[in-house]
């Protein structure tokens, strides 16, 4: 994304000490017989807590003014997925988000242990099982977290950016036309108010047997939907990959609240609204059956 800059932070493992701060010069108090009267000090404590809020008041303005900075969502998403990897790990992380084409993970385990890890923003919004992984490959090298990395790399690689030029987007695939199923759905279920970009993901490398896949994304800074090339198959029926469709056009019209320092995209109103789709229980019956054949491409 044109404007993004590398973002860099320090976290440190829970338990550690916070650095010293250099001490304050305190002015000394008013002479006695220039003390405040009682009725003087309530006073001026009763008007704290009405300051605090009216500074908490213009805080939230100037959130809420930036929260469609798609640079300002960048580090707060950066901040987060720090401070939930430092939490897992037993020494302090330095981390660095960057947009480099060719390595989405570099690590530099050093004595201590303290780490310096460069991640690809393709990261940011990675799930709990994602985080937990990253955290097993930057302390120990995990074998089982590598091979999960790399179908999430393998599953997000539109997020990649390959060349400076305009990214093209495919909406016709070889069975299904995306861009046909997206402007139905959107009649049918949204009265046309979804305002989003389509395209099929980019085709990965050789197939081979996967653990787990992602389908579908939506990119929020970028309103932008992605479909896994792989649904694109004869044998994938209509209604499962408009299911599909139909979960990522929902996150445009669902907030996505901040729980516990995390982004919840799956809130329980954003579930309650998924099952309204025509062919949810279908669906969702044909995905357990056949998820074999779709993690074997």
């Amino acid at each position: 994304m044109a404007g993004f800059q590398q973002t860099s932070f320090a976290f440190a493992p829970p338990g550690a000490a916070a650095p010293a701060e250099a001490p304050r010069h305190v002015p000394a108090g008013p002479p006695a017989e220039q003390a405040l009267a009682p009725e003087q000090r309530l006073v001026r404590k009763s008007t704290r807590p009405a300051r605090r809020a009216a500074e908490r008041a213009v805080q939230l303005y100037l959130n809420d003014l930036l929260a469609d900075d798609p640079v300002v969502a960048r580090r707060r998403a950066a901040a987060r997925l720090g401070q939930h990897l430092g939490r897992q790990l037993p020494g302090p992380l330095d981390l660095a988000i960057t947009e480099n084409r060719s390595t989405m993970i570099s690590v530099k385990r050093n004595p201590g242990p303290a780490y310096r890890v460069r991640l690809h923003h393709l990261f940011l919004e990675a799930d709990a099982t994602i985080i937990q992984a990253l955290a097993r490959y930057i302390s120990d090298n995990d074998a089982a977290a590598s091979d999960l990395l790399g179908d999430h790399i393998d599953a997000n690689t539109d997020r990649i950016v390959r060349s400076r030029r305009p990214d093209t987007l495919l909406t016709a695939g070889e069975v299904y036309d995306l861009g046909e199923l997206y402007a139905s759905l959107n009649a049918r279920y949204f009265g046309g108010r979804i305002e989003a970009r389509i395209g099929w993901g980019r085709r990965g490398g050789k197939r081979r047997r996967r653990s787990s896949i992602k389908m579908g994304s939506y990119i929020v800074e970028e309103r932008l939907i992605r479909i896994y090339f792989t649904l694109d198959r004869p044998f994938i029926p209509r209604y499962f990959i408009e299911w599909i469709v139909f979960h990522e056009m929902l996150h445009q019209v669902h907030d996505i609240p901040t729980v516990d320092g995390r982004r919840q995209f799956h809130t329980q109103e954003f579930l309650a609204e998924e099952r309204k789709f025509e062919h949810y229980a279908v669906a969702r019956r044909w995905e357990r059956d056949n998820l074999g054949r779709i993690l074997n491409y």
